[in-house]
């Protein structure tokens, strides 16, 4: 009889060590699987999330640290408050970075003969009266968004689409032109088409303390300065980007903020900028117009310039802001619109870090139990194998009949693990990711902040938030080939190391001295 009908004789023969040792390999492949499928499935969710994720980023001042070494930081002429154009354009040319823009607004723009679009109440919720300065008088106050990029980032990002005209030209972009895109709930209660003629007066009040609030206040006779501007509509927009915050009033003032947005060139929005911070300049108190050493603040200064670059991949992020920080001034950092996935992905993260921990301690006490127990069971069989030797058996043999045994019997239990492992895994490790993300939504910063905080990304539009529920639905781990492939190698292969000690204690038995 050769050794492998032997060692199927054996398993039959000795049923009851058969059931133990399959068992063990159950149990200990169990938890081997359950951990390879979580750990597959945090991965998979992860490099979805990250393939999906908003890759826009910011380069910010970070004034809350300089606040805590300085009240009076801003009043500092050598702490640069934004970086310059420059500046933006040698990040710009990173090879990470996809596209980028700057954009300039500019706000007190007011008109008689247009109104705001207003989304319809959602069910439970009542309007209240909205105060603009100045309306009634002067009509409502509209904002100006001013850019670089003639195809307009935002429709290149997806939180627009052009539905109807067109975008702007290199020419409007690099001369002063007076054109505009607006949304198509703009233009219809406005009753835009393409080529309608917006008119704006900008105006500058003489605010002084506490009257600056009385609606009283904002009459012809109290304004400081003004212009008039004509904007021609020359593109009509469709909003893509919606919020979902689970509070009604911040989600319906992110749409109405969003389709109100007039999108203009930064050759028209630069020059009014500047000219509302020369006005607004003159007419604030003398402490409030001069830097810690006694010099006035410049105009240019207060024209604010917004950018934000755009990244090729979400994974570059390390390494831009790793390059960045060699440009900018230590007090600027890189923020991502990250929203509440830097919570999500350190969930996530969590989670393989602690399935990987669990798999090496699984993967070393079956080898240590399984080592021991296959000794054990080779010890009380040592009549056999010394019999065997005397009948003039080779030891390879021998060691090849013990090494079927095993495998046959751990290949059956590593199918059964398999499948038993996936089970307890899909339920365990899902509880356990719920439990995380809650846990690290709490205390991630990065998380939506609400309407009234400071998130330039949130009042632009690059949301980037996920629901819980979407990460949940997304996390599968049902069994892939790689998953199952990864398995079966662990599997077989810890089984196998654990087999190598006791063969060694056959190959060094004695037949004369079993016998004796």
């Amino acid at each position: 009889m050769n050794f492998i009908k032997r060692a199927f004789t054996s398993i039959k023969r000795n049923l009851g060590k058969t059931c133990l040792l399959f068992l063990i390999v159950l149990i200990l492949c169990s938890v081997i699987s359950g951990t390879i499928s979580a750990n597959q499935a945090a991965e998979n969710t992860e490099r979805n999330l990250m393939d999906n994720m908003l890759t826009i980023a910011q380069v910010q001042l970070d004034w809350r640290v300089l606040e805590e070494e300085n009240p009076e930081w801003w009043r500092d002429p050598n702490i640069m408050q934004r970086i310059p154009p420059e500046m933006i354009e040698r990040i710009g040319a990173l090879p990470y970075v996809e596209t980028y823009d700057l954009f300039v607004e500019s706000w007190g723009l007011f008109s008689l003969d247009l109104v705001e679009y207003e989304p319809e109440m959602p069910e439970g919720m009542y309007g209240g009266g909205r105060w603009v300065e100045g309306e009634g008088e002067f009509g409502m106050s509209f904002t100006v968004r001013g850019g670089n990029n003639p195809n307009i980032f935002d429709i290149e990002q997806g939180l627009i689409e052009l539905v109807a005209g067109r975008t702007f030209t290199e020419a409007e972009v690099q001369n002063p032109s007076n054109v505009a895109l607006v949304s198509q709930a703009f233009a219809d209660v406005n009753q835009l088409t393409i080529g309608s003629v917006m008119n704006f007066r900008h105006i500058i009040f003489h605010r002084q303390d506490d009257m600056a609030w009385d609606p009283d206040f904002f009459t012809e006779e109290n304004i400081f300065a003004s212009q008039s501007y004509e904007l021609e509509v020359i593109g009509i927009f469709h909003p893509l980007a919606t919020l979902n915050t689970g509070n009604p009033w911040d989600d319906r003032d992110f749409s109405m903020r969003l389709s109100n947005r007039i999108y203009v060139t930064n050759s028209f929005s630069q020059p009014a900028a500047l000219f509302d911070a020369t006005a607004r300049l003159e007419v604030l108190p003398d402490e409030f117009r001069l830097m810690e050493d006694g010099s006035e603040i410049s105009p240019e200064d207060w024209v604010g310039i917004e950018h934000f670059f755009s990244l090729y991949n979400a994974n570059d992020f390390p390494a831009f802001r790793e390059a960045v920080a060699e440009i900018v001034p230590p007090h600027f950092f890189v923020e991502d619109a990250g929203g509440n996935i830097g919570a999500i992905e350190a969930a996530l993260q969590s989670m393989r870090s602690l399935t990987q921990t669990i798999l090496w301690l699984a993967i070393g006490a079956s080898i240590l139990i399984l080592t021991l127990l296959i000794t054990l069971f080779l010890r009380d069989r040592k009549r056999e194998v010394g019999i065997y030797l005397a009948l003039g058996e080779k030891k390879r043999k021998l060691v090849s009949q013990f090494v079927v045994e095993i495998i046959v019997i751990a290949f059956v239990s590593i199918v059964a693990a398999l499948f038993l492992g996936n089970i307890l895994s899909s339920t365990l490790s899902e509880n356990m990711l719920i439990s995380d993300l809650a846990a690290e939504q709490d205390d991630d910063r990065g998380h939506f902040r609400g309407i009234w905080e400071d998130n330039p990304f949130w009042w632009q539009g690059f949301i980037n938030e996920v629901d819980t529920d979407e990460v949940i639905a997304s996390y599968d781990v049902s069994l892939t080939p790689m998953t199952i492939l990864l398995f079966f190698a662990i599997g077989l292969g810890t089984t196998l190391i654990a087999t190598i000690i006791p063969m060694i204690y056959v190959v060094r038995l004695n037949p004369k001295k079993i016998m004796m």
